[in-house]
């Protein structure tokens, strides 16, 4: 994946998660139904095991700062 294409995910996953738990699950299904539910199912129940509190502790309840990059004017 390229960066350009980590930080658009980012950005969709972030607006995903506010849509709400319902939109989460209906795209979930629709991705079961494309790799197949037990692969799905499997990388899913490997987050189960974390809690909002664990992850929130690590700082994994937020994305990194976007790094900035100083363009140069060619004129």
């Amino acid at each position: 994946m390229t960066p350009l294409e980590r930080m658009r995910l980012d950005r969709w996953a972030a607006h995903l998660h506010a849509l709400g738990p319902r939109v989460t699950a209906e795209l979930l299904a629709s991705l079961a139904d494309r790799i197949g539910g037990p692969a799905l199912l499997g990388l899913l129940a490997g987050y189960e095991r974390l809690t909002p509190g664990t992850v929130r502790a690590l700082g994994g309840d937020r994305f990194p700062p976007r790094p900035l990059h100083i363009m140069e004017s060619k004129a």
